[in-house]
Order: C-alpha cells, then sequence, then structure tokens
C-alpha cells in the first residue's frame, strides 16, 4: 500500500496560511456532520484541508486518504480509508478489516455496517478526509460511502473534497437537516488581501496596488491561476503590459499560462516534467527508472524550488505528486513532443514496481505501456493475492484489459481466472476457464513444472465446482485425481483437504482421517491458516456426530486459532467450527446455545457457494426452532433447505438432512366456547330441534318478543348473521352436559 495516499500533501514553499479559512473549518466542521467541499481543478482544496489538518486541535484525530483512479474497486477504496482510520487510531476499523478480504461479502453489506459499530464505540472523535472522490465511479464504492453519510455517528467528522458535485450522496438530505457544510469555489477563492500577499512572495518586484487587484478580479481569486501567472509574469519587465494580456476564464488561463510556465524552461526541465508526468506519484528512484536517468534528486529539488506544482506527499520529501491541472498539461506536452515514448515510460515503470512489490501500480502502467506480455506475466502471479485481499473487482478490470483470447492462450492466466470465479462462487465459469487452462498447456515449449502445476490445479478447481453445485460422488473422483498428479506443496495441500471433505459428504469418516492428516502436515509452518481451519473444523463436526464433544471442542479451538490468521475467521469456510459448537451444544439440550453458532455458521455460509453446508446448518436451526416452539421459523428454513438440496444431483451424506426432518403444524387455536346463559342455551338447542320462534315461545312460557330479544344477542356471541347460521352452530357445538349456573334472563 502506497502510504502517501494516506498522508495529506505538505506545504508547498510560500505557501498562503490562509487563518481565516482554517478558522471557519474549525469553527463548523464538527463530529457528526458531513464537511463537502467542491470546487475544479486548482481552487486549493487539499491545501487548505492539509493545513487544517496540521493545525486542528488534537491534529493526531484526522485521518486522510487521496482517491484516485485506481480505486474504483469497494475492497480497495475501504482498504484505504480503514487504513487511514488505523492510523489516527490503532484497532480502529479492524472488524471490517477483516471482513474486506472474506469471500462473499460486501462493502455495503458488511464492511461499512461494522465500521458505523466501531466508530459508534469510539469515546473520542475522529476526522476523515477523502481527497478528489471525483475520480471514485464505481456504483457500489459511491453506495458504501452514501450509507457511512447517512448514518455517520457523533464521533466521526467526515469530510470529502471533489472537483464535481458527488451525485450519489444524500445531499438534499443532509442540507435540509443542517447537518452539512459546504465549501465551493467562491468559499476557497483568495481575497484580495491574500492575492496581494502570495504575488508579493512570488515576484521578484511587488505589483502595485492597482496592479494587484486587476489581476486579482481576472483570476476572480483562484489559487492556481495567480500562481500560474506569477510564474508567467516573472521574467517580464513590465508587469502592468503582462497582467493586460491575461485574460479568459479559468481553463484557458491554466492551458495558455501554462504553455508560456513550460516554454521558458531549459530542455532537460521541460523533458524531466512531461517524461514524469505518467506517474501519479513520484520518487527520485521511481523517476530515475522510469526516464532512464540519473538526475532525479536535483530536478526535483530544482522543481520544487521553482514552485513548479509540484506537491510533497510526506514530511521527508521523497515522495511528491504535481498539482493535477500541471499534470494534465505536461501529458499533453509529452503526447505532442515525443507521443511513442509514452509506453516506453509506462513499461519502465511497471519494472520499477513490480520489483518493489507494488502489483496494483505495476499492472495499471503494464496495462497503459499496451505490454501485453509483460502485463500477462504481472496478473498471471498476482492475480490471485489481490483477489484475496478483497479487490475483486480489480482483477476483474486486468482480465478484461487483457481479453478473452490472451487469457485463454496462457494456463497460467486460465488457471487465475477459474480461480477468482471460484472465489466468486461461480462454478459453471470455474469449469469452463480450468478446460481453458488445460487446452491451453499443450502448447509445445510450455515448462514441465508449469504443465504438471496447471493439471493438478485443474483438477482441484473442478472438484470444486462438482462441491459447490451438490454433486458429491464426482468431487471424490476429481479429488483422488489432483492427489495423482505431480504437483506443488500448496496444490497438494489442497487436494488432500477437499479429498477428506468429501469423503466426510459421503459419510466416511474414519476414512476421511487420512487425507485429513496429510493436508495438515502438509500446512504446517506453512502459513496455510485456511486449509487448517477447514481441516480442524471438518473433524470438529464429525467428532460433534460421534458425540465425542471434548474432542469437538479441541478441533474447534484450533480451528479458531487458525482463522485468525490472515482473516480467515471471517471467510466463508469459518463456517465449519461454528457448526461444530453448535451441533455439539444441541447434543447437550442447549438449543439456544445451539442457535447462535448456526446463526453465525449461517451468515458465513451466505458469502459463499456451498449449497450443501447451507442445507445442513438451515435444517439444525429449523431443529432448534422446533425444540424452542417457533414453528413458523422451523417451517421456513426446513422449505428453504429443501429448495436447495432439489438442485443438488448428489448430496451425500447430511448430519441435519432436511428430508428426514417432520415439522409439526401449529395447533389450530380453539375457539372457547361463547358465554351462553342458560336460557340461551335451551333456545338454541330448540331452534336446532327445527321448532319455530312461536313454538320455542310456547315450550318455554315466554313471549315470541322475548325469544328475537334472545335471538339477537345469540347471532355475535356465537359469530353468525341468522337463524340458518345459529342451526348448523346448535348442530355443531352440542351443549356440555351437567348444570349451568348462570343467569337465565
Amino acid at each position: 500500500m502506497l502510504r502517501t495516499k494516506l498522508t495529506p500533501p505538505g506545504p508547498q514553499p510560500g505557501a498562503l496560511a490562509r487563518a481565516e479559512m482554517v478558522a471557519r473549518l474549525d469553527a463548523e466542521m464538527l463530529p457528526g456532520r458531513l464537511g463537502l467541499v467542491v470546487a475544479p481543478a486548482g481552487w486549493g482544496k487539499s491545501a487548505l484541508l492539509a493545513s487544517w489538518c496540521a493545525q486542528h486541535p488534537p491534529r493526531d484525530r484526522c485521518g486522510w486518504f487521496s482517491a484516485d483512479d485506481a480505486d474504483n474497486d469497494p475492497g480497495r477504496f475501504w482498504t484505504y480509508v480503514l487504513a487511514a482510520l488505523a492510523a489516527v487510531q490503532p484497532g480502529l476499523g479492524d472488524g471490517a478489516t477483516q471482513l474486506l478480504s472474506a469471500p462473499g461479502t460486501t462493502a455495503l453489506g458488511d464492511v461499512v455496517p461494522a465500521l458505523l459499530n466501531d466508530l459508534a464505540e469510539q469515546s473520542e472523535a475522529v476526522a476523515l478526509i477523502i481527497d478528489d472522490y471525483q475520480t471514485v465511479t464505481h456504483r457500489e464504492v459511491q453506495d458504501s460511502v452514501a450509507l457511512l453519510v447517512e448514518r455517520i455517528p457523533p464521533t466521526l467528522c467526515l469530510i470529502i473534497a471533489s472537483r464535481t458535485q458527488p451525485s450519489a450522496l444524500p445531499i438534499a438530505r443532509w442540507r435540509g437537516r443542517g447537518r452539512m457544510v459546504e465549501l465551493t469555489a467562491a468559499d476557497l477563492a483568495l481575497t484580495l488581501g491574500e492575492t496581494t500577499e502570495l504575488l508579493a512572495r512570488e515576484l521578484p518586484t511587488p505589483p502595485t496596488v492597482e496592479d494587484a487587484a486587476r489581476l486579482h478580479e481576472r483570476t476572480e481569486g483562484w489559487v492556481a491561476g495567480l500562481h500560474l501567472a506569477a510564474l508567467s509574469l516573472r521574467r517580464r519587465r513590465d508587469l502592468h503590459e503582462a497582467i493586460g494580456e491575461i485574460t479568459g476564464d479559468n481553463r484557458r488561463i491554466g492551458d495558455y499560462l501554462a504553455g508560456e510556465v513550460l516554454a521558458r524552461q531549459p530542455d532537460e526541465l521541460r523533458a524531466f516534467l512531461r517524461r514524469t508526468s505518467i506517474l501519479q506519484r513520484l520518487s527520485a528512484p521511481l523517476c530515475d527508472a522510469t526516464t532512464a536517468g540519473t538526475d532525479a534528486v536535483a530536478m526535483l529539488a530544482r522543481i520544487e524550488r521553482d514552485q513548479l506544482f509540484l506537491i510533497p506527499l510526506d514530511d521527508r520529501r521523497r515522495w511528491y505528486r504535481y498539482h493535477h491541472l500541471f499534470a494534465d498539461v505536461l501529458r499533453r506536452d509529452l503526447e505532442q513532443t515525443e507521443p511513442a515514448l509514452a509506453a516506453v515510460l509506462h513499461r519502465r515503470a511497471a519494472d520499477w514496481f513490480a520489483v518493489h512489490d507494488s502489483p496494483l501500480e505495476a499492472v495499471g502502467h503494464a496495462l497503459a505501456g499496451g505490454d501485453t506480455a509483460q502485463a500477462a506475466e504481472l496478473i498471471a502471479v498476482h492475480s490471485m493475492p489481490v483477489c484475496l485481499q478483497g479487490q475483486v473487482d480489480t482483477v476483474l478490470g486486468w482480465f478484461g484489459a487483457l481479453g478473452e483470447d490472451v487469457c485463454r492462450a496462457d494456463p497460467r492466466l486460465g488457471m487465475a481466472r477459474a480461480m477468482v470465479a471460484g472465489a466468486g462462487g461461480h462454478p459453471v465459469e470455474m469449469v469452463r476457464w480450468a478446460d481453458l487452462a488445460e487446452q491451453a498447456a499443450v502448447s509445445p515449449g510450455l515448462p514441465v513444472d508449469l504443465v504438471t502445476s496447471v493439471h493438478a490445479g485443474v483438477a482441484v478447481t473442478r472438484w470444486g465446482a462438482a462441491y459447490f453445485s451438490g454433486d458429491v460422488t464426482v468431487s471424490v473422483r476429481h479429488a483422488r485425481a489432483a492427489i495423482r498428479l505431480p504437483a506443488d506443496i500448496r496444490t497438494l495441500r489442497q487436494a488432500y483437504a477437499a479429498l477428506g471433505w468429501s469423503l466426510y459428504r459421503k459419510g466416511q469418516f474414519r476414512e476421511a482421517q487420512a487425507p485429513f492428516g496429510q493436508a495438515m502436515l502438509l500446512s504446517q509452518d506453512r502459513g496455510d491458516d485456511l486449509t487448517i481451519m477447514v481441516t480442524c473444523g471438518i473433524q470438529a463436526i464429525i467428532a460433534a456426530a460421534e458425540g465425542r464433544e471434548h474432542d469437538a471442542e479441541a478441533f474447534a479451538v484450533r480451528a479458531e486459532g487458525a482463522s485468525r490468521g490472515h482473516s480467515a475467521g471471517e471467510h466463508f469456510n469459518a463456517w465449519c467450527f461454528h457448526f461444530a459448537r453448535g451441533w455439539a451444544a444441541r447434543g447437550q439440550a442447549e438449543p439456544e446455545r445451539a442457535q447462535g453458532h448456526f446463526q453465525r455458521a449461517l451468515e458465513l455460509l451466505r458469502r459463499g457457494p456451498m449449497r450443501l453446508e447451507t442445507v445442513e446448518v438451515l435444517t439444525a436451526l429449523a431443529l432448534t426452532d422446533r425444540q424452542l416452539g417457533r414453528i413458523d421459523s422451523a417451517t421456513d428454513r426446513l422449505e428453504e433447505a429443501r429448495g436447495i438440496l432439489e438442485h443438488c444431483p448428489d448430496p451425500g451424506y447430511l448430519l441435519a438432512d432436511p428430508r428426514a426432518v417432520q415439522i409439526p403444524p401449529p395447533p389450530v387455536p380453539t375457539r372457547s366456547a361463547p358465554a351462553l346463559t342458560r336460557r340461551e342455551s335451551e333456545i338454541l338447542a330448540l331452534i336446532a330441534a327445527a321448532l319455530s320462534d312461536q313454538q320455542v315461545a310456547e315450550q318455554l312460557g315466554i313471549s315470541p318478543r322475548t325469544v328475537h330479544a334472545h335471538l339477537r344477542s345469540i347471532y355475535p356471541k356465537i359469530g353468525v348473521r341468522g337463524r340458518v347460521g345459529a342451526v348448523r352452530y346448535a348442530l355443531n357445538h352440542p351443549p356440555p352436559a351437567g348444570p349451568r349456573h348462570d343467569s337465565v334472563g
């Protein structure tokens, strides 16, 4: 990770303090509020916020993240945001960070809610500044930031700086609530006094008050425009005349003056500027490698001394960037003067980043330079590690940039695409790319170890595709095939773990122990926490199924210990030790505790492609629901489990099998007998005997009018509307035997 992305830009020589604006931010940018700073390039957004960070008490509670085009990946974007917050307070956002690399999690549904919970528990407020937000175009990133904005806790002051108004944020709602602070170009514009101060610092001879006012009016206080104007005016003898030549809007001022500045630079400096403009961040070693030169230290010092829009990114001045506006002009100059050189520069930069363990930047430059072979080599090596860090969209973008034909021709890329598809839970794509990788592996001239590795990897990938689709017998065959093939240690231990898992699913508990043992042996001291977690977790389930609670807990403890490495505890495979503990608790007649473990197992499984395990956990939850009297919930879970099982061609053994579970229907609520008086009961019985109202009156010695009055009282009590309904009710509900002690009316 480039730490420079998490560091506010350092102060430039001669930079204005802007004390009034900093004081305004201090007064208005409070915890629980959203700060929105929107202005075009060159209005001093970053510089002002960096000054506020440096002066705002307490200054060590302010996190910074400068976004760029490469951050249009939810995993990458939130990795930087969380790192910025962790730099403010170690441990802040740790739970969200673990979720980032867990397969199946999303920024919107998992990461941001976890971060909000962490922030809500803080005792001290923190500030977070996201700069250059206009580069963020990925919909999930935008939506997840909108969620953070919507639920800003009172312990967070969030400030977003952008060249354009962020359309996906709930700005109108927050503006209406009075909880948003907005700064625009009009707010950021320099005052006449600040303009005069800047010109006095940057020009050999300070301008007159009238000339300063005229330039201030022409530039409308635009910081970059004034700075460019000062650079252009340094060599002009007649400032009054030169200022009169500056006209037009901001963009034209920038283009014109930048051209003027570049045109007056020595050839070697101008060449250095344009050739390093392809770099989003610059350091002397990187610049030397990119330009094939040796004088980058001196050049960067000169550029900074001459104030040519070079912004330091750290306190030691090892990393810099060009001002965005100036960088655009430099790149245009490169296109016009040395168009063929850009590809060479990108390839050199890619080589430097690759050597310095920065695969994201390395791949980006290789693709930008159009070197397909270089990019393919880098992507084949780094795609899975980057994918496992949660940056799936970045990897998919790499594949898309290479094109399908390139991926088909390289067996390593085919395997990488198959594994990425597996991580995303797409078994059909897994098989397709595994087949293509195997076809590509027959090409002549490939190294023998590469070919054997691909064949073994294909077998493991096919195991995963079969197992994830619920075909256990086929999965056993592929696992055995993978073990028989020559393979590297990593693939071999995966194959043994796969075979043990499939044998467990066949109900062959004892037979599963040998491959599990081999997988454990090959995983020891090699940092493969995921394989250790899965192997111990399944053995914990077997022990729990056999009633060996002590062994089950011992295996579960070991699995949980392994889960703490590489964020494996949030991987969907971590379901296993939670399920084992739940099954053991159920055997100990503790349904509430069992249900807690089962719920956690289901939460993890929802992130992955594992059908059979989801069926098992849903059924276990149905069983605990039944024990706890939650019949409706039990029925729903059982129906879902059976629905999934219908699409599994060969599910094998299920510890909790929905086909063997019956949920009794909820008891039909019995309607209590209506509270009829003795006289009403007598009338109802006589009506049921087909007597008329007159006959009922004569038999009971009352008037027909009294019979009618009793019937009007009886009908609502027994839920009918008339005589026919009353007769039907009386026939279906004979009066209970025995005397009744009530009023007779």
